[in-house]
């Protein structure tokens, strides 16, 4: 009886003790509705202001028009910009999306160049990338 107790003990001790792997993550999801004409060829993700943006489609596209797709987000921040590449090397960035609050994204398409914009769009050569690397 007292080896029981003393297992069960140790037991409740550990899982009180021992945070769960990957405390604080939470997993989400994020529907990306393409309303642009061009076709989306690539997400990246980043906590707002971190410039650590990793990639969301990995190779998959959204056409434009009102096409779709669904991705996973495991984080523990709620506010993330959004940086989207077009078909034709054009940028948006969509920044502090509120990934607890909505569970989508709907893509503005992109103004002809000269007029106000409705996401701030970004330079190709001036928008960091966590790893270095700039997408593809």
């Amino acid at each position: 009886m007292r080896y029981s107790l003393a297992c069960a003990l140790a037991f409740a001790v550990f899982f009180v003790v021992s945070p769960p792997a990957g405390a604080g993550e939470r997993m989400r999801y994020l529907e990306i509705i393409n309303r642009a004409h061009d076709r989306v060829t690539s997400v990246w993700l980043a906590p707002a202001g971190s410039h650590a943006y990793r990639e969301l489609l990995l190779g998959e596209q959204v056409h434009g028009g009102g096409g779709a797709a669904i991705v996973q987000i495991v984080s523990d921040h709620c506010l993330h910009d959004v940086l989207v590449e077009f078909n034709g090397g054009r940028r948006a960035l969509y920044p502090e999306v509120d990934i607890c609050r909505h569970r989508g994204l709907r893509l503005r398409p992109l103004p002809a160049t000269g007029r106000p914009r409705p996401a701030m769009e970004a330079k190709r050569d001036h928008m960091p990338i966590a790893s270095g690397e700039q997408p593809t």
